[in-house]
C-alpha cells in the first residue's frame, strides 16, 4: 500500500491540533517557580533504554544542583509528545528529528536543544519462523511507533537499499510495548523494535532480525533528542541552558560508569535488573552535534516525508545562543 492522502493522519493530527492551540491561545509557556526557588520543568519521555541519562540526572541531583524539578510524562511517539508541548501541557520533549523536522515544516516554531542518542541496535524484527530476508517484506504491515517518523523512514530507506519498493509496504502505528504481542498473534508481519524490546523479544519470544534499522543509507544518522518551542527558549533561556548543562554532566556519567546506566533503566520501566543487564547499550550523544542533520533531512524529502528543505539553523540552538552557567 502507497502513501496515499491520508497515510500519515494519525501520526501527525496531534500536531495540527497544537498548531490551533498555539494560534488562539498564544502558548503562554513561562514557568512558575517552584519552592526553594527551584523552576519545575514537565519534560516529555519515553520507556526506552536511549532515555536513561535523563532519569540518572534526577536521581543523581544533576537537575536540582541546575535549579530544576524535572517531571517526566510519558507518551508513546514524536508525533504526540510534540502536540503535547506546544500546547503547553509539557515544556522540553524527547523526540526524534524525524518528527520535529516535520513538523517544522508544517509551521510549528520548534528548536532542538540537545542531542540525546544516534543510531544503534535497534530492527526490524519477524516471527523466527516466517519472514527472515528484507526482499522478504515486501508488501508486508511493519509496526513502528508512530507514522511518518525516524521509524518509517529508516525502514523506506533500508529496504529500498535490498530492492525492496517502499510503496508496497503498510505501516502500523503501535506502541513499543505493544508490537510483540502484535507479532506474535499476525496483526503484523514485522515490527521495528528499540531497546530493551530489542532484548526482550530475544528472552521471551521466538523473533528474529530480519535487517538492521541503520545500515547502509541509514548508518550513524541522528536519531532523537531534546526539543521546545521557541517561544519557551526565547523566555527561559537560563532554563533550558540548564537543562542542556545537566544533561551532558549525565551523558558522560553515563559513557564512564555503564553499570550505573544499567541499573538506572529498571527504575523507570518494566525491565528486571536481570534482563537490563543484557540490554545492548544504547549509542548516547556525550557530545552534541547535529552538523550532519541535514544527511536526515535529505532522505527525508528523496521518501516524501517532507516536500522541501528546511534551513536548519533557524531550527538547531547553537550554544552560542544560551547564557553560560
Amino acid at each position: 500500500m502507497g502513501r496515499g492522502p491520508g497515510r500519515r493522519t494519525a501520526g501527525i493530527a496531534g500536531v495540527f491540533l497544537a498548531m490551533c492551540l498555539l494560534a488562539a491561545c498564544g502558548g503562554d509557556e513561562s514557568q512558575p517557580e517552584s519552592p526553594g526557588g527551584k523552576t519545575s520543568l514537565m519534560v516529555g519521555v519515553m520507556a526506552t533504554a536511549d532515555l536513561a541519562p535523563l532519569y540518572m540526572a534526577r536521581k543523581d541531583g544533576l537537575f536540582a544542583a541546575e535549579g530544576l524539578i524535572v517531571e517526566p510524562v510519558v507518551a508513546s511517539g514524536g508525533a504526540a509528545q510534540i502536540a503535547s508541548m506546544v500546547a503547553g501541557d509539557i515544556d522540553i520533549t524527547y523526540s526524534n528529528y524525524v518528527s520535529v523536522l516535520e513538523a517544522a515544516k508544517k509551521g510549528l516554531p520548534l528548536r532542538i536543544i540537545r542531542e540525546n542518542n544516534r543510531s544503534g541496535p535497534q530492527g526490524i524484527y519477524a516471527m523466527a519462523d516466517g519472514i527472515s530476508k528484507p526482499a522478504e517484506l515486501a508488501g508486508k504491515k511493519i509496526a513502528v511507533n508512530s507514522l511518518g517518523n525516524i521509524q518509517e523512514l529508516t525502514a523506506r530507506a533500508v529496504l529500498q537499499s535490498y530492492g525492496v519498493d517502499p510503496s508496497t509496504l503498510t505501516f502500523v502505528e503501535l506502541p513499543p510495548p505493544e508490537m510483540l504481542s502484535a507479532l506474535e498473534r499476525g496483526d503484523v508481519d514485522a515490527a521495528w523494535l528499540v531497546e530493551p524490546f530489542v532484548t526482550l523479544a530475544s528472552q521471551t519470544s521466538d523473533v528474529a532480525r530480519v535487517v538492521s534499522a541503520f545500515e547502509g543509507p541509514t548508518e550513524n544518522l541522528p536519531v532523537a533528542g531534546w526539543t521546545a518551542t521557541e517561544q519557551f527558549v526565547q523566555e527561559n533561556p537560563d532554563e533550558v541552558a540548564a537543562f542542556v548543562r545537566a544533561m551532558d554532566q549525565a551523558m558522560s556519567r553515563a559513557q564512564a560508569h555503564p553499570k550505573a546506566l544499567e541499573q538506572t533503566i529498571p527504575t523507570y520501566t518494566d525491565i528486571s535488573a536481570g534482563l537490563a543487564h543484557r540490554l545492548s547499550e544504547p549509542v548516547l550523544a556525550t557530545r552534541s552535534d547535529l552538523s550532519d542533520l541535514d544527511e536526515l533531512e535529505a532522505l527525508m524529502v528523496e521518501h516524501g516525508i517532507i516536500d522541501a528543505r528546511l534551513d536548519l539553523d533557524q531550527v538547531v540552538v547553537h550554544g552560542d545562543e544560551l547564557p553560560r552557567g
